[in-house]
């Protein structure tokens, strides 16, 4: 269901959902932050960020102590999935721009090569493999 009129949802599975007010040129980034002061209380609800480069941004990687999970001799992988309209996004949160009645969700998921080329959790997994090189 999506937001109503001048408002984003942010939601997380298994977690917290939030209606924020929406603002022309919010980012995914802004939305995430004002769900976190309206809910305003780490016992329910805590995210990390990490910069992925200039072409990706920032993305979540940790939401209420569960982070991405990445060993290089452990599959599968898993990590938090950033989607907007029920649609994985191919940039972060930094730079991904909303608008009224957007719906931003993060789930927790497992990284399938074929159904997520071109996404956030590709970005991911191959950020995390070439650091894992390096």
């Amino acid at each position: 269901m999506p937001a109503p009129a001048n408002k984003v949802t942010v939601e997380i599975t298994g977690g917290p959902s939030q209606d924020v007010k929406w603002t022309s040129g919010m980012s995914a980034q802004a939305a995430l932050e004002l769900a976190w002061n309206a809910i305003n209380s780490t016992a329910k609800f805590t995210f990390g960020l990490q910069y992925y480069g200039p072409s990706l941004g920032y993305m979540v990687f940790m939401i209420n102590e569960t982070f991405d999970s990445y060993l290089s001799s452990a599959e599968p992988y898993f990590y938090w999935e950033f989607l907007v309209n029920g649609r994985p996004q191919g940039k972060g949160i930094d730079g991904t721009t909303l608008s009224s009645g957007d719906k931003v969700t993060f789930t927790f998921s497992q990284y399938v090569q074929q159904q997520h080329a071109g996404t956030t959790l590709e970005a991911k997994n191959k950020f995390q493999k070439s650091q894992m090189k390096s």
